[in-house]
């Protein structure tokens, strides 16, 4: 789980494992395809440094 802003809703959310659809390496971490609550489709970039818990 980590925490993304939409860029269609600009809500800032908690994303979860089945929100997810996609994931490459990139050079800072990971590119994260996903779905957002409001049902647009986003990527993000997730850092190594990102706490998981």
């Amino acid at each position: 789980m980590f925490v993304h802003r939409c860029t269609s809703c600009e809500r800032r959310e908690l994303i979860f494992a089945d929100q997810l659809h996609g994931l490459e390496a990139h050079a800072d971490g990971f590119r994260v395809h996903l779905t957002c609550w409001c049902g647009a489709q986003q990527t993000a970039v997730v850092t190594r440094d990102v706490a998981v818990v």
